[in-house]
């Protein structure tokens, strides 16, 4: 029986754990780690602009970027009124599905 049978377990006893100061602190320390990355993905907007994609992600011309989109290779965008806006998530699935795009990585 492993610690998550135990955990999790219906009939889970008391458990005492012993730990040294220093494992403490690195446990500590990679999940306030861990916790900060969360937030920081989630405070994240969930899109790239027009000019995001086209000038910091890609590289490319206005051009190019409408090819990109013509031929599938990467994600129509969401318009709202003038703003065009790629979704940051199907994005990355299109780089890391395409081999062409996968360079922009």
């Amino acid at each position: 029986m492993d610690l998550n049978d135990i955990m999790y377990s219906e009939n889970a006893a008391n458990i005492q754990v012993v730990i040294n100061a220093a494992d403490l602190r690195k446990c500590f320390e990679d999940f306030t780690a861990w916790g900060m990355q969360r937030i920081k993905e989630r405070d994240e907007p969930q899109y790239y602009t027009r000019e995001q994609l086209r000038d910091d992600i890609l590289h490319v011309s206005d051009p190019t970027l409408l090819q990109y989109r013509k031929k599938g290779l990467i994600p129509e965008p969401t318009v709202i009124g003038r703003r065009v806006l790629y979704d940051k998530a199907k994005v990355r699935e299109a780089l890391q599905s395409n081999r062409k795009l996968q360079k922009y990585l």
